[in-house]
């Protein structure tokens, strides 16, 4: 049945045809095709078009990530490490397929089929089913991976990206998968400690380009991962770390590297409890993790604001859930209750059984909220620097937060470890793809976010008309940034090779 609609762009409307049919019995759109305005749908219906095929596909993106590949050279590196020489779809095709795939519309090995038929890439590669992908991947070691890694890193650096500053840091996901060399139970960043989880960390720039980037069981702690981080990223790059890579080892690792991160808070209350106006920093020194260090200690009123409002939202939950558990009368009312705190880390501020707050703990954590203590072995930067440097570590956090966001790790349909290591390898070369075209995006359109910058590619539309032998081609853009972006990336080049 075919049927149309209007669609949106920003303030522009445009009409699209649509054909449904049932597809085991759920109506589904099996064909698009972008019209326009409603005088194009008038021009149409005016004119003789019954020997006219029409197509649109989807572009923009695919086309984006053919261009990155010419840049960094993705799918010749592949090839060369997995000693391809066959003719036909190459491992380096296929990574590339995945990626343009993770980036527009994410899928399941089985659904990138599905996916190709309304996307430019069906016009590159023949289609691909799930077991074509599984059979792909197979032929991927960790050796394999590590190698791909090191010659994408020596290439960035080749061309120029600045990697001076390495921002640290590592997430998990969770799945629901049962527990096997890499799904294990751990620390769950969204508190799913019911299920196994797999970790992983990046090591990226001050522009959210990832430099390496590694996926490791979920029960092993990110310290322990901090060698592996070290070797792959560059002797003069100065690294910025979280807290949970602080150790004695891992500081000895760095032997001359430049470095800054932050002392536990519970761990230095001595500096903690300094006196410390609002919005400024005291310096001074000291031995930590076998080094003697120089020690910045800052106030910020924003992060105290922060933090408290933060604090009191699970304080109040906290408490009300304990009360509850004591009011139930149960015999072991009491143990659940205070197992619950010791959880919370609120066992000695929420004093059992009257439920009263111990004041003097209350207050020390609140002395405690907007302070932080960097430690560095930097000693030609200002301390205003430092502080600003470290608080871009965020940086990274917001690397994870567009994987979320956008799926580009997720879905995650393997069972067995190799299967596991390679997806995630994927997912990581596809987000490195999104933050290089990112940057060349930015360029010329500041206010622009990784997230953004892929709906923006979603807007750029390849249509054909064909009667007889002779195609017509169009690049369709539905916004002015679009339109930008199709001209200074030179997508339309990838149509006319």
């Amino acid at each position: 049945m075919a049927y149309l609609v209007w669609k949106h762009s920003g303030k522009n409307r445009y009409l699209v045809m649509r054909w449904k049919k049932r597809i085991n019995g759920v109506p589904t759109i099996v064909k698009e095709i972008s019209i326009g305005s409603v005088e194009n749908l008038a021009k149409i219906v005016e004119g003789d078009l019954k020997d006219i095929v029409l197509k649109s596909y989807n572009f923009g993106v695919t086309a984006a990530v053919i261009i990155m590949d010419r840049k960094i050279s993705l799918r010749n590196i592949v090839n060369s490490v997995l000693n391809h020489h066959d003719t036909g779809m190459s491992p380096g095709d296929y990574v590339l397929l995945f990626i343009m795939n993770r980036l527009s519309d994410p899928k399941s090995k089985s659904g990138i089929e599905r996916w190709m038929s309304s996307d430019y890439a069906s016009t590159i590669y023949p289609k691909r089913g799930s077991q074509d992908f599984w059979n792909m991947m197979d032929g991927f070691t960790d050796t394999d991976m590590r190698n791909i890694m090191n010659q994408i890193r020596d290439k960035l650096i080749s061309l120029g990206y600045d990697f001076s500053r390495i921002f640290v840091d590592a997430s998990n996901m969770y799945t629901f998968m049962d527990e096997n060399d890499m799904a294990k139970k751990g620390h769950n960043k969204k508190q799913r400690y019911d299920l196994n989880q797999i970790s992983y960390y990046i090591a990226a720039n001050y522009d959210y380009i990832p430099l390496y980037g590694e996926a490791y069981p979920g029960n092993v702690h990110d310290s322990k991962t901090f060698e592996s981080i070290i070797k792959n990223i560059p002797d003069n790059s100065t690294v910025i770390f979280d807290r949970g890579y602080n150790s004695k080892s891992n500081i000895e690792l760095l032997h001359d590297r430049k470095y800054i991160g932050a002392l536990i808070q519970s761990d230095h209350k001595d500096l903690i409890k300094l006196n410390i106006e609002k919005d400024s920093f005291i310096e001074t020194s000291k031995n930590v993790y076998g080094k003697d260090h120089r020690i910045i200690v800052y106030h910020s009123s924003v992060l105290e604001k922060k933090r408290v409002i933060t604090f009191m939202k699970r304080f109040k939950k906290v408490y009300v859930k304990a009360k509850r558990i004591i009011e139930t009368g149960d015999s072991d009312a009491m143990e659940k209750a205070r197992l619950y705190l010791e959880q919370e880390k609120l066992n000695e501020t929420i004093e059992l059984p009257s439920m009263a707050i111990n004041s003097e703990r209350m207050d020390e954590r609140f002395n405690m909220f907007g302070k932080n203590a960097i430690f560095t072995n930097i000693s030609d930067m200002k301390g205003e620097e430092i502080i600003d440097l470290y608080r871009k570590r965020n940086r990274v956090e917001h690397c994870f937060r567009t994987i979320n966001t956008m799926d580009i790790a997720f879905p995650l349909y393997h069972w067995t470890t190799q299967k596991i290591s390679v997806h995630m390898f994927f997912s990581h070369i596809a987000y490195l793809f999104l933050a290089l075209i990112y940057n060349e995006v930015r360029e010329f359109q500041k206010d622009v976010s990784p997230i953004r910058t892929t709906e923006y590619l979603k807007d750029i539309k390849l249509n054909y008309a064909a009667r007889g032998k002779r195609v017509v081609e169009k690049i369709e853009c539905k916004s002015q940034v679009s339109e930008t972006i199709n001209k200074v990336m030179k997508l339309e080049s990838i149509v006319r090779d």
